[in-house]
């Protein structure tokens, strides 16, 4: 048996008590690192999470305007790190943010873009599907690259203290 086979149970059971538990369900309908992503975000420009149908952006921002929340898993993205965008998210925000965690949930690293930005790097690497796989070291090194890991670690380091 696999190590996921032995823990299927345990798994399930500690799935099940978090989601009866979680009050956050009936806010978002789901527990992610994708929406603790956009939570980060939405607290560290002051702005809110409107996630759902808004096809394009998560967050609404004072200062940033429409942000949309990109969240990767160090490793899930095989050897070459990135950052996937597709016409509809550039159509529809402002500003494109992305949130890369380590396995254990540890913060990695959080940048930003703005439009002008994110759309020239799109368009280099736009592929026949509309899809671009813009690679994280692009990312966070484009001119115009706003670094927010020290606010998001922030936020992070105030919800630890109020458990």
């Amino acid at each position: 048996m696999s190590e996921k086979q032995d823990h299927a149970a345990e798994d399930a059971r500690e799935i099940w008590n978090i989601l009866q538990t979680a009050k956050c369900m009936a806010r978002y309908d789901k527990i992610s690192h994708e929406i603790l992503a956009e939570l980060l975000v939405s607290i560290a420009t002051g702005g809110e999470v409107i996630g759902g149908n808004n096809r394009g952006s998560d967050v609404r921002s004072p200062q940033f305007g429409l942000i949309e929340v990109k969240s990767r898993i160090l490793g899930t993205d095989g050897p070459y790190p990135r950052v996937s965008l597709k016409q509809h998210n550039l159509d529809k925000a402002d500003w494109f943010a992305a949130v890369r965690w380590h396995r254990n949930y540890a913060l990695y690293d959080a940048v930003m873009l703005p439009k002008l930005v994110a759309r020239e790097l799109y368009e280099k690497k736009r592929q026949a599907t509309g899809l671009a796989h813009i690679g994280w070291a692009d990312w966070s090194s484009a001119v115009g690259a706003k670094n927010i890991r020290a606010e998001c670690e922030d936020v992070m380091h105030g919800l630890r203290q109020n458990r």
